[in-house]
């Protein structure tokens, strides 16, 4: 039988422990204290998150069987970061701190689902907000990301987890693929394209590729790219050629090899040293083995590790769910292409011809 990990902190004490990481002011112990206030916080987020995922995964299967559901927390050092990127704000107002993603095939699937949960009777987790990302509330991000968020609130039996937040992120592979192009960017390059921050031609090819795959949907353009196809393929086109994003994204993908197929429900950790595109990934027999396993990787402090605990019903369903650690960014690459070639402008592979490879 699995041992959750309870709060077992007051939400002021995690408050105070979210301003002594924010503000940075405290002596090494105190920050020591409040990264194992906050990190006792962020793993009692299992259990709840756990909770939602059964029912999202029966739910999402019933839509279609071929569904990709994982879920997984959010890691130690996002959290760390994003504090100090916002010294004021708390852990206990962080929504996504147990995340479960649903990948379907089609927007039609995506709003299936999203209505069933919506509406589900004798729910005692609710769905306290959804986000439509997809059209106009609050519609496409401005960075191009898409999709539909909901935001679910621990209320069944067990009282020591009631009020606790868990995500739930719906997409469509094609959404996925934009939102896996953007995370193996910042991954391997170190760029924060996520957080709208980084080179401004590369951050205009994404709200380009967002964009079109708006138009792909039928759902809204990003806003600031409401061109039309031929007009937003051009500009891509002309990035491209300046930026070679397409390369780079080829250029990770060479140092990521295969990893396991098989076809269990596992608990596992991915580790990644970005520098050498090292990806380990290891399957825990027990969630407190893989939860100590996260623990002594983040305890490294290293920015060229990016460690993270899964937990997925098949293994072979983990290049899926989690592209971005693999630098697969196939589906992206192919959809770019293919606009590009749909209006007549150079492909890729001329451009890399013409300039040779820049990774």
């Amino acid at each position: 039988m699995k041992k959750w990990v309870v709060p077992e902190n007051s939400n002021k004490r995690v408050q105070r422990a979210s301003r002594t990481i924010g503000k940075g002011t405290g002596t090494l112990e105190e920050i020591q204290e409040a990264r194992e206030v906050l990190s006792n916080y962020r793993l009692a987020h299992a259990f709840p998150l756990n909770a939602v995922t059964v029912t999202v995964r029966q739910r999402a299967l019933e839509v279609n069987t071929n569904a990709v559901v994982a879920e997984r927390r959010k890691r130690l050092p996002t959290i760390l970061d994003k504090l100090k990127r916002h010294p004021r704000m708390s852990v206990t107002t962080m929504q996504d701190l147990g995340g479960c993603r649903v990948v379907f095939d089609t927007v039609a699937e995506v709003d299936e689902l999203v209505s069933v949960l919506r509406d589900l009777p004798r729910s005692k987790n609710r769905v306290k907000k959804v986000y439509d990302y997809l059209r106009d509330d609050p519609g496409p991000r401005d960075s191009g990301y898409r999709g539909v968020h909901l935001v679910y609130e621990y209320g069944a039996s067990k009282k020591e987890y009631q009020g606790l937040r868990i995500e739930l992120q719906v997409r469509t592979r094609l959404q996925h693929a934009w939102a896996t192009a953007v995370e193996t960017m910042d991954l391997f390059s170190g760029s924060e394209l996520k957080y709208g921050k980084g080179d401004p031609d590369v951050l205009r090819f994404f709200v380009l590729v967002g964009s079109l795959m708006a138009y792909e949907e039928d759902t809204t353009p990003v806003p600031g790219a409401e061109g039309t196809r031929e007009e937003l393929a051009a500009e891509l086109a002309r990035l491209e050629a300046n930026v070679g994003v397409l390369e780079r994204l080829q250029g990770y993908a060479a140092i990521v090899g295969e990893h396991s197929k098989t076809d269990r429900r596992n608990t596992l950790t991915l580790e990644l040293w970005r520098t050498e595109g090292q990806l380990t990934v290891t399957v825990h027999e027990t969630l407190a083995a893989a939860e100590a396993r996260i623990t002594e990787l983040e305890a490294l402090d290293d920015e060229d590790l990016d460690a993270v605990l899964i937990n997925i019903a098949r293994i072979s369903q983990l290049r899926d769910a989690y592209p971005n650690y693999f630098a697969d960014t196939g589906r992206f690459t192919d959809f770019v292409v293919a606009c590009l070639r749909e209006v007549g402008e150079q492909a890729p592979q001329e451009v890399s011809r013409s300039r040779g490879m820049s990774v």
